[in-house]
């Protein structure tokens, strides 16, 4: 979805108006969801009257039989706006401050003193002691998030609206006034604001509003988080294509303006390179096509050398010349790469190509399933599995292969019994041209593309090769080829 002018904006505005339309939508679920659930009730209560009424409903308590006592609490004339309850003992919160039920840590000092007063004055009221009375009340931050009825008792009537809740008035406002005295041996009565019976919906919706608050704030970082991480993705996935296929993989346009300029600085810089492999290689396959003239001639020379010893070095060289030749066409062509795909035994293709390495004269031993289907490009995949054991070969006496089908890859290991290749020179190892001096040398022969077409035939059907010390002294070589590829 695009919106207009938003793809002119770059990163800074655009996080910066997320931010600002998560403060507004969390302001606008908080003005809202009080229409659907409706606020809690204001209850307005003289404190002479409040404490008259607790007097008359404990004389009425007192007076009447025990049995008859449940029928009088629900007909007193206060229940229109005070629920009253029997208790069996004191309540628990009778038990905090100092029996008071208000909390030692007010940070309205003169509210609390309020409410310290209020318990005082109903016990004188009702002839008890101080601790025969308990007044719970809570200390209100937000008077809209107030899951009960709200409780104001003024001093006297009449007053200022606009004034209740000054912390200098004396007034005393509670969301939780519980009111508890005793009315004999063992009995209490507790006093509370009439309950409306929308305390859950209530409670419900002061879980809501910061929950929908998180929700919208987390539904814009997160369609401004992927309008930023998308087109790095594509990025990424243009630098994997180009680095496997040596094509280019242009990216299109962004929406920020930051972005814009990273994608066009990203495909100049893919055609540059493109363009400087290609030089290269083109050169590269030039040279090595023009080659194959004068090696000719200087064959058909050879063959009329009357020394025979001078005239097999000659052939031999000239051999070797042809498959640098022929090795460099290869790699440069790109040939191995634009092969399609198609369904291979790769079982079949390890134990012939094993088959002809022993033909040739090396030992080489297989160990695996004679059968295994694999998806990939068969020419190019037999190409680079012949490297890797002609290479067995030429630098060991004893080559092993070995084949396990995993269930989402072929895993193939190459292990010699040769000098092997220090750690440190592994990664030079699959230089194209490169030769290293512990482990090759002109007189076991070869390119030193061997072990480049192999990365890049494996690479390009994004396998994964690796060289480590064989068990037993050498060189180990493990491709890993995913199914489907």
């Amino acid at each position: 979805m695009r919106i207009p002018l938003w793809s002119r904006l770059r990163l800074a505005p655009r996080i910066g108006l997320v931010v600002l339309g998560g403060l507004l939508a969390m302001k606008l679920s908080d003005e809202a969801l009080p229409l659907v659930i409706r606020p809690p009730e204001i209850m307005f209560f003289q404190r002479d009257w409040l404490v008259d009424t607790l007097r008359d409903i404990r004389d009425r308590t007192v007076a009447a039989a025990a049995a008859d006592r449940p029928a009088l609490l629900a007909d007193l004339p206060a229940r229109r706006w005070l629920d009253v309850a029997p208790l069996p003992g004191p309540p628990d919160f009778a038990r905090d401050a100092a029996g008071g039920g208000l909390p030692d840590d007010a940070r309205d000092a003169t509210r609390m003193d309020a409410f310290l007063g209020l318990r005082r004055r109903i016990a004188d009221v009702l002839g008890l002691v101080l601790d025969d009375v308990a007044v719970m009340a809570d200390e209100l931050d937000d008077p809209q998030r107030s899951v009960r009825s709200l409780v104001i008792i003024l001093p006297e009537l009449p007053t200022v609206m606009m004034g209740v809740i000054d912390e200098d008035s004396g007034n005393m406002l509670s969301s939780d006034l519980r009111i508890a005295f005793r009315i004999g041996a063992d009995g209490w009565l507790l006093v509370t604001p009439k309950s409306d019976g929308r305390e859950g919906m209530r409670m419900v919706r002061n879980v809501l509003v910061p929950l929908c608050a998180v929700l919208v704030i987390a539904l814009f970082s997160i369609w401004v988080a992927r309008s930023v991480v998308r087109p790095l993705d594509d990025l990424t996935a243009a630098a994997e294509r180009l680095g496997r296929h040596r094509e280019l993989s242009l990216v299109g346009r962004f929406d920020a303006p930051e972005l814009q300029a990273i994608g066009q600085a990203f495909n100049a810089m893919q055609q540059r390179l493109k363009q400087f492999v290609d030089d290269r290689l083109q050169m590269i396959a030039a040279i090595s096509h023009d080659l194959r003239t004068p090696l000719t001639r200087l064959r058909l020379f050879a063959e009329y050398l009357p020394d025979p010893n001078q005239r097999r070095q000659v052939l031999s060289d000239i051999g070797d010349m042809e498959a640098m030749v022929s090795a460099t066409l290869t790699y440069a062509s790109n040939q191995l790469k634009d092969e399609a795909p198609s369904p291979v035994d790769l079982g079949s293709l390890l134990i012939s190509l094993c088959d002809t390495a022993a033909d040739a004269g090396c030992r080489v031993f297989y160990d695996g399933p004679d059968h295994a289907g694999l998806a990939c490009r068969p020419v190019a995949i037999r190409r680079a599995f012949a490297n890797l054991i002609d290479n067995g070969c030429k630098f060991g006496s004893e080559v092993r292969v070995t084949l396990r089908d995993a269930p989402d890859a072929m895993v193939v290991t190459v292990a010699d019994d040769g000098p092997g290749i220090p750690a440190a020179q592994r990664e030079d190892a699959f230089r194209p041209f490169l030769r290293l001096e512990t482990s090759r040398n002109r007189e076991t022969g070869g390119t030193g593309l061997g072990l480049t077409i192999a990365r890049d035939v494996i690479l390009a059907h994004r396998g994964d090769i690796r060289l480590d010390d064989a068990p037993g002294g050498g060189l180990l070589v493990t491709v890993t080829l995913p199914k489907g590829a």
